[in-house]
């Protein structure tokens, strides 16, 4: 095999821009937000929007940072497994990754013995990890349609026009290349037409009865994230963040297709990373001691996008193997939904707390996407809690296929996947003191995918993902005199802080 190397200019590559990086299934990738975050948010579902004091949970609302009475730094590790199989199959693909998902450092900075204003005003610098892409998909199946597919995108063209392998040409899609080299499509003329798409039709050269998709998924979406908030009169509390998301997601696709004599096989590398920025608000109220309000905002995500691809033809048609050039870089950008968040949170006496939390995502490009989280914790003794949580989200995308390659794309990954909804439930473990949080949870999440091998499958095959999270989150905290002070004074734990405390025991300094 003999591989061609072509070196194309930076100005036609950007030509290309309006055809590569404006499908929904981009935008997704960095739109669906996983439940990922210490075990705390893990364990309650995510549903702390009212609640706080997590610094997981100032991905969803700012607000909750200004609970804080104490400095906090804070590491979450965990092990996640994903696991698909097709429908009827009885072979499963599984794959395992350790990550550290948050890291973060919290200073809180303020007086805890003042009882109205700005008591305190605090701060943080976080990590965190909002999906993990790491996934092994393979299915097979009768009638996967990939010359059909080919014949579509080429379509409107003459036959010579794909000649001598016209890689730089901005008005023909590399698939329509790769099959007319790999001998899939014959042409089919008809003088009498009206039309190009009529006059210069294709045909598939040969009728493939079986076939197998393998898609290998790998990469995370990390949000790098700087708050501030603030308590006021143990009342309300107020904050904002400036987010900086980065993506890095890539994906090998092989689409093999055979019958009794001759196969093909289609490989395909995608590679997409991105940069961007967005802001968020929030607010908590809590109007009695044993109830919170939250709502949040966070602006639609500005996203700077750099794309990469490649295809490679492999025909027992044809006398060499056809492989595509280098993509090179090709850069533009993207706006992800803006979100916003309400919640509210309520403590069941000296047992524990129950949250209800619902969450919209809007975005031009896909379906409002709707989510409830609910969220539960009880109090095992002093220190030691148990908490549980149960979220259902609606899909981003709410036809099948879940999308289409462009007429004249140069991407090759026919890869057509749609999700109708995504379910979790978890449960945690958790002590906490004035100096020391440790944490554990396990988190199980389920999907039932409709996979499509290419656009002329007409019905999707059916997979099962599966996907088992455990995640432990190790936090120190400290305090200063006048922490020092109050906690000497009061008692030292509550559940949820009291909107006021007397403070005539608490000795002066």
């Amino acid at each position: 095999m003999k591989r061609a190397t072509y070196i194309l200019s930076f100005c036609f590559w950007l030509s290309l821009l309006n055809c590569q990086l404006s499908a929904a299934q981009d935008v997704q990738r960095f739109a669906e937000r996983q439940i990922i975050g210490t075990a705390r948010y893990v364990g309650m579902g995510g549903a702390m929007t009212a609640i706080g004091g997590d610094p997981s949970a100032v991905i969803d609302n700012p607000a909750g940072l200004g609970l804080y009475r104490r400095s906090e730094i804070a590491l979450t590790i965990d092990e996640t497994i994903n696991r698909t199989q097709q429908v009827g199959s009885e072979d499963t693909y599984q794959r395992a990754r350790f990550a550290a998902p948050h890291v973060s450092a919290i200073w809180a900075w303020g007086n805890p013995m003042k009882q109205s204003g700005m008591i305190y005003n605090n701060f943080m610098f976080s990590v965190n990890r909002l999906a993990n892409f790491n996934r092994d998909v393979v299915v097979s199946g009768r009638g996967m349609g990939m010359a059909e597919t080919i014949c579509q995108k080429t379509n409107g063209l003459a036959e010579e026009y794909l000649y001598d392998k016209p890689w730089d040409d901005i008005e023909i899609g590399w698939l329509s290349i790769l099959g007319y080299e790999g001998y899939l499509i014959d042409p089919h003329v008809d003088s009498l037409a009206s039309n190009l798409f009529e006059k210069y039709a294709w045909m598939p050269a040969i009728d493939f009865t079986d076939g197998t998709l393998s898609v290998s998924e790998s990469g995370t979406y990390d949000q790098y994230t700087l708050s501030w908030a603030s308590n006021i009169s143990n009342q309300w509390y107020i904050g904002m963040s400036l987010n900086i998301p980065t993506l890095s997601y890539t994906k090998h696709v092989s689409h093999r297709e055979t019958d009794r004599i001759n196969s093909a096989e289609l490989k395909s590398m995608y590679h997409l990373s991105g940069l961007g920025v967005s802001g968020s608000i929030g607010l908590i109220y809590r109007p009695i001691q044993a109830l919170r309000i939250g709502a949040s905002f966070e602006t639609p995500t500005m996203m700077s996008l750099s794309m990469q691809t490649e295809g490679d033809m492999y025909s027992t048609l044809a006398p060499e193997d056809i492989l595509t050039p280098e993509s090179g870089i090709i850069s533009t950008e993207m706006v992800a939904p803006l979100r916003t968040s309400v919640s509210v949170a309520g403590q069941l006496g000296n047992i524990g707390l129950l949250a209800l939390q619902y969450d919209y995502a809007h975005s031009s490009e896909m379906e409002d996407v709707h989510t409830l989280r609910v969220g539960a914790e009880a109090q095992v003794s002093r220190g030691l809690f148990i908490n549980a949580g149960y979220v259902y989200e609606s899909s981003f995308l709410q036809e099948d296929p879940i999308w289409m390659l462009g007429y004249n794309e140069i991407r090759t990954d026919m890869d057509y996947r749609y999700t109708p909804q995504t379910q979790y439930a978890s449960v945690g473990l958790g002590y906490r003191s004035n100096v020391v949080v440790a944490q554990l949870a396990y988190q199980y999440r389920w999907q039932t995918l409709h996979q499509y091998a290419s656009e002329c499958q007409l019905l999707p095959m059916e997979i099962d993902t599966r996907t088992h999270r455990i995640v432990a989150t190790l936090a120190w905290r400290f305090s200063d005199r006048a922490q020092m002070a109050y906690d000497n004074g009061v008692e030292q734990y509550t559940y949820i802080e009291p909107r006021r405390k007397d403070l005539t025991q608490i000795r002066k300094y």
